[in-house]
């Protein structure tokens, strides 16, 4: 079968650094073809170079078949779509006018009315499977939905090779399946998926084919059916990596004076009357499935929404607003860091020093000392970086987050509230992260995970609370918070 997208030999350097050495990958139609490797294996690079973003320095591309020199148009006329992490949407405009931002809109005598906007939208969006208002404003759409409008709209536009990275980033496990639906749909229809993920279980249920980068290089390929997540491990990383909780987690915890109380509080119909009490030196899980109230809860105890009823306490005084909360100590790491918790486009240093920066007004700024702190803060956390007055956007996924942790050690914050924390970070960069978790629970902060991982759950927890329905309806201790128990008690079972 003759790949519909294929890069041969590719290689690519920038100022001396080899990026690709010498790497093929063929997507085929009607295949799902994984693209594995940890952060900075070469990925994004390849992505680049598929999508005629980047022009290789040797090797050659060829589309069923035949040689071609990719430029983005030329790549966009081939048929070939990439969804990147950074969603690309019109927030301000309605779900109708994103649909069909990627082809001719429907037109009488030149002119488009919103009516046949939303109906060949609908249409659309039908032909793919997504269910969505298409008069609906674009920003009161969940991530989960953003995902599946910029699926429909690539395979609208005639797609024949689609890019996924990362497109389970954020998603709740219940949105997961529903995206996977969608892939399955497309990929049943000949369009050839090339699929990048961290998560090997994503890849085990979904992909045909994989392909695994290291340090540049393809080191192994073959068929998803042939291959367990422990050999894929161990071409990844070279030497095997595993997430468990004796890695992590030592057994040891002494829980201290309560550090966040919930007492009865409610948000409309989300939350309902939940209790709950973080302690210092624990690691509080909080999960359930989608729409379960978790994601509230978080907001809720980071300052963020105001409880309809009940109080939210921290060291035992009522907080009211995300200043208040920031300065009794609390920290705040949203699911969607490119989004809501980092300025992609300024330099480490000022995302670093934000929350000291948001709380004391110094009077004179002074650029190298402001370089030296963030420098030893992110030294503290061990990121990897160039420069720490280069952009936070060049740095890994694992390395972006652990910006974020590093601008809340350096206020000193004693509560930490981390919504799915490791959401698009490989498996390296989550065991560190998992093990600073654990370090701050260890010199005495509350540290309160809201996850729907549980492999992460397990490794870092000491309780667990189950939620369903905007209630918590179980609490497990951490080290026998097992999948199928968390499981059956997020279905009421």
């Amino acid at each position: 079968m003759v790949a519909t997208l294929e890069l041969r030999n590719v290689e690519k350097s920038y100022t001396g650094v080899r990026a690709l050495k010498n790497v093929s990958l063929a997507a085929h139609p009607g295949r799902v073809h994984a693209l594995l490797g940890e952060n900075g294996a070469g990925k994004s690079t390849l992505i680049k170079i598929a999508s005629g973003a980047v022009q290789p320095d040797a090797g050659t591309i060829l589309l069923d078949g035949t040689p071609i020199q990719l430029t983005p148009r030329a790549a966009k006329a081939a048929g070939i779509r990439v969804l990147h992490q950074e969603r690309q949407i019109a927030l301000s405009r309605t779900v109708a006018d994103n649909v069909l931002l990627d082809g001719p809109a429907p037109n009488r005598f030149g002119l488009v009315t919103a009516r046949a906007a939303a109906r060949e939208a609908a249409a659309r969006l039908a032909r793919v499977g997504v269910d969505l208002d298409p008069y609906a404003p674009a920003w009161t759409l969940t991530v989960a939905q953003m995902q599946l409008l910029e699926l429909a709209r690539a395979v609208c536009a005639d797609a024949r090779c689609i890019i996924m990275d990362e497109p389970t980033a954020s998603l709740h496990r219940a949105e997961i399946e529903q995206l996977f639906t969608v892939v399955r749909q497309i990929r049943d229809s000949g369009i050839a998926v090339i699929y990048i993920s961290h998560h090997l279980d994503e890849v085990m249920e979904l992909a045909d084919d994989y392909t695994v980068l290291r340090d540049g290089t393809k080191v192994a390929e073959g068929l998803v059916a042939d291959v367990t997540p422990p050999v894929l491990v161990g071409h990844m990383f070279g030497d095997e990596v595993s997430l468990r909780r004796e890695d992590v987690h030592d057994g040891s915890t002494s829980p201290g004076e309560v550090a966040v109380e919930f007492d009865r509080v409610s948000f409309g119909g989300a939350v309902r009357e939940v209790s709950l009490q973080a302690r210092r030196g624990e690691v509080l899980a909080v999960t359930g499935a989608v729409g379960c109230g978790s994601r509230e809860v978080a907001l809720l105890a980071a300052g963020a929404l105001t409880p309809t009823s009940g109080t939210v306490r921290v060291h035992g005084d009522r907080r009211r607003g995300r200043r208040a909360a920031t300065a009794a100590g609390v920290a705040f790491l949203p699911a969607d860091r490119k989004r809501e918790g980092l300025m992609l486009d300024r330099s480490i240093v000022d995302n670093a020093l934000l929350a000291e920066n948001g709380l004391v007004r110094a009077p004179f700024y002074h650029p190298g000392r402001a370089a030296r702190r963030a420098e030893r803060a992110c030294r503290h956390l061990a990121v990897k970086m160039a420069d720490v007055c280069g952009p936070v956007r060049a740095l890994s996924g694992g390395n972006q987050q652990k910006v974020v942790l590093a601008r809340w050690f350096e206020v000193d914050s004693d509560v930490l509230i981390l919504d799915e924390p490791t959401a698009g970070v490989d498996i390296p960069s989550k065991l560190e992260i998992y093990r600073l978790l654990r370090q701050c629970a260890a010199e005495g902060r509350a540290v309160l995970l809201f996850s729907t991982e549980y492999q992460e759950i397990r490794c870092v927890a000491d309780r667990v609370l189950v939620m369903r329905d905007g209630r918590i309806v179980g609490e497990l201790d951490g080290e026998h918070a097992t999948e199928h128990r968390i499981f059956e008690l997020e279905l009421g079972a």
